[in-house]
Formats: C-alpha cells, structure tokens, sequence
C-alpha cells in the first residue's frame, strides 16, 4: 500500500482543510486559497503562474514556497464530470512535461475530488507514465506507436523495440505499475490506451512484411483498425481490454494469434 511521504503529509496539513464555496467565481476562490496558505506561513511566489509544455499552455493558479519547498496549486470551484477531470488532467500533463516529474502538484476543490484525477497529482509511476502518454492521437498510429515506445524507454530504461519479444516485456512491466502503487488498480487515461494499441498493431503490422494498413473504422472498432487483405483486428479495442482485465485479455497472444490467422490467408491466397 502507498505510504503518504513527508511532503504529501505536509500538504493536507497545510491545505487539507481549506474550504471553498461551490460554483464560486474561480479567480474569486484562488484568491481565497492563496490568502488563507499566507496566513498558515506559506509564501505566494507567483498567482496565474503560466507554464508551456511542447502542445499546450496553462495557468496555474498559485505558486506556492513553504519550507523551502515549491507547490503548485491548481483550484476548481466546480462540479467534477468527465470533461474537468479530463481538463485538469491535461494540465497536470503540461505542469509535468515542464516543471519536472518530481514537482509538488496539488489540487484543492469545493467538491469532493474524483480517485480518477486526484491519482495523476501523485508520484505513482503509473501516473507520470500516463501523463507522458496524454497527448497519444491514434488518428497518426505510427507515430502514437512510437510515441509509447520512447515514453515507455525513458520510464523503464528498456528498448521495446517492434518485434514479437515487446509485446511480453510490455504486458510485464504496465502490470506491475498498474498494480503495484496502491491497494486497487491505477485509473486508466485514453492516451495509454491508444499509445499500447497502436503500438500493438505496429508489432503486428511490421512482423507481417508491412503490409497491413491502419484505416478509420466505419461501424466499429475503439478507434483506428488495422486491415489486411481480409482480416481487420482492433489492436486499441484490445489494448484497453487487457489494461482493464489482464492476463485473459494478453496482448502478446493476441498478437501471436492474428499473426498466425495473417500467415494462413497469405498462404491460401498463393
């Protein structure tokens, strides 16, 4: 189970108990956090601190010294549904790519956080993973491929490469980071979906001499499909089936499966 380090402690001390009026005026509320962290010895560095990452720019809202630690504080006054998680955590996405993995990010709310997006505020390599993988467009799926590939080399120091021997060391290692930080299963964000998928059909794709092609699916399918003479395959419907079920829904023997059924038709069709 996840033990709570000093700094996390420190926080839900320092700004745990902060409370802030529902649906109140954003700007409004961060200027009544920013007050009340002054008054429990907390230093405001910068209010609407801009940051930009490689794809986007945001604003945090405080930028807080205590310490001598740095925090930065994003507040929400609203509400959470799909669309602010998804909003908040494409921002922690852009705070990461620029302040660093290691910076202290913190979230205070009027409404009771979501598990969903309060865990990409952790240091759980699961979640630093996926923020890095938040951008993954499985409308570019070479590119998307490529982009698990590198992000899954910086986290775990591994090249997966695109042959038949990834597919087991990746199942093996997002296993272990999906599991292994707290007592239940880490959230799963659309971006490791789709850069697994995509990197999923890549090994497929190029173990078959290149010649499948990825097309936008009509009728159906997660997102882009993957076409043969005649075999289509759903790699990032797969991908998500095995991120959310495990072993019964293997990747690798998925792979190996479609890729003996490639091998029969090219041959009935000689």
């Amino acid at each position: 189970m996840f033990q709570q380090d000093d700094s996390r402690a420190a926080m839900e001390k320092r700004s745990g108990a902060i409370k802030i009026e529902r649906d109140a005026q954003r700007p409004t509320a961060i200027l009544r956090v920013a007050n009340e962290l002054e008054m429990r010895g907390g230093e405001i560095v910068e209010l609407f601190k801009e940051v930009r990452s490689a794809t986007r720019q945001v604003v945090i809202p405080i930028h807080l010294r205590q310490d001598d630690e740095d925090f930065f504080i994003e507040v929400e006054t609203g509400a959470w549904d799909e669309a602010a998680s998804e909003r908040v955590i494409g921002a922690v996405s852009a705070m990461r790519a620029t302040l660093g993995p290691e910076a202290n990010l913190e979230l205070v709310s009027a409404y009771p956080i979501p598990r969903e997006t309060s865990f990409f505020f952790e240091h759980f390599p699961a979640a630093l993973l996926q923020l890095d993988l938040f951008e993954a467009d499985p409308a570019e799926p070479e590119a998307c491929a490529e982009l698990f590939r590198e992000t899954a080399g910086r986290h775990w120091d591994v090249d997966l490469g695109y042959g038949p021997e990834g597919l087991p060391l990746a199942e093996e290692l997002l296993r272990a980071a999906l599991s292994g930080e707290t007592e239940r299963r880490a959230p799963i964000l659309d971006g490791l979906v789709h850069g697994l998928g995509c990197y999923v059909g890549e090994v497929i794709r190029r173990g078959n001499g290149g010649r499948g092609s990825w097309q936008r699916p009509e009728d159906w399918g997660e997102d882009r499909v993957l076409e043969f003479s005649d075999i289509s395959m759903d790699p990032v419907g797969k991908a998500r089936a095995f991120l959310e079920r495990g072993d019964e829904d293997s990747i690798a023997y998925y792979a190996e499966y479609v890729s003996r059924e490639i091998g029969k038709h090219a041959e009935a069709e000689k």
